[in-house]
């Protein structure tokens, strides 16, 4: 498997994401129409499925193999091949999208969409890995609908979704609310135990959940401020590094929680 992604679209969405995600806006706008670009191209998740809303980051020809800043990477198997790797780049690029304020651009809001389709939307259980699903949360943490009940623009027109295995195909309406406590149900759920999140950081999950104002996100900050990270393998020193920024941004979360208990404000 690929160390490094091989993509210029999905470096310049990683490369872009730190500053937007801090300032909420970066230095080059012009930069983010290269990622708009790819909306819809082929290669994209879904594309020969018929979805035309989700960002291209790799080619047809391309694998969609790469290696997060957190240092996980996406599955890849002979029965979906490297699906997993194309929706994650997807989110990836979505993300940084919405954090640089394109929350309000259509193109970006159906891009959401499809990012939930497959994900939140689903009949039964869980099926998108957990890395997919963490990855998700950034764009739930980011919407400023969050707890509206407007219905998320998602096309379900293409051939991708009328698998009654996968989807209610008599239930197609989702609101950003609905998201929003979808995620949170599953966030409880994985805090509990590391087990529940295999492949994927229990740091990916926690920075997107700092920025949600709930309380199942406050119980399971709690649970992962206990709990520990350790891998089986060794990681790029990038990577720890990354880990450890966290994990700092987490210490301090729970500082600031115990200061305000002591002090009688309640809360987190």
């Amino acid at each position: 498997m690929a160390e490094h992604n091989t993509s210029e679209t999905l470096a310049l969405a990683l490369r872009l994401w730190p500053q937007a995600r801090d300032t909420g806006a970066v230095d080059d706008p012009s930069q983010l129409d290269a990622l708009l670009a790819t909306l819809g191209k082929p290669g994209a998740s879904g594309f020969d499925a018929g979805v035309d809303g989700t960002f291209a980051a790799f080619s047809p020809e391309q694998e969609a193999l790469f290696t997060l800043p957190t240092g996980e990477r996406p599955a890849s198997d002979p029965a979906s091949g490297d699906e997993e790797g194309r929706l994650l780049a997807h989110i990836l690029v979505t993300r940084t999208l919405v954090a640089a304020g394109l929350h309000v651009d259509r193109r970006v809001q159906r891009a959401i969409g499809h990012a939930y389709a497959p994900t939140w939307c689903v009949r039964g259980g869980y099926q998108a890995s957990p890395l997919v699903l963490a990855s998700t949360l950034w764009l739930v943490a980011l919407d400023p609908l969050g707890k509206s009940d407007r219905p998320l623009a998602i096309d379900w027109e293409p051939a991708l979704y009328q698998d009654p295995e996968r989807w209610d195909l008599d239930y197609r309406l989702f609101s950003h609310y609905d998201i929003r406590e979808r995620s949170l149900d599953w966030v409880m759920y994985a805090s509990i135990d590391r087990a529940r999140h295999p492949g994927c950081s229990m740091w990916t999950i926690v920075e997107p959940l700092l920025r949600l104002a709930d309380d199942r996100a406050y119980q399971a900050l709690g649970a992962f401020a206990e709990a520990s990270d350790t891998e089986e393998e060794d990681l790029p020193a990038m990577a720890v590094l990354e880990r450890g920024r966290v994990e700092g941004l987490l210490r301090a979360f729970t500082a600031q929680a115990r200061q305000r208990r002591a002090g009688g404000g309640g809360g987190q």
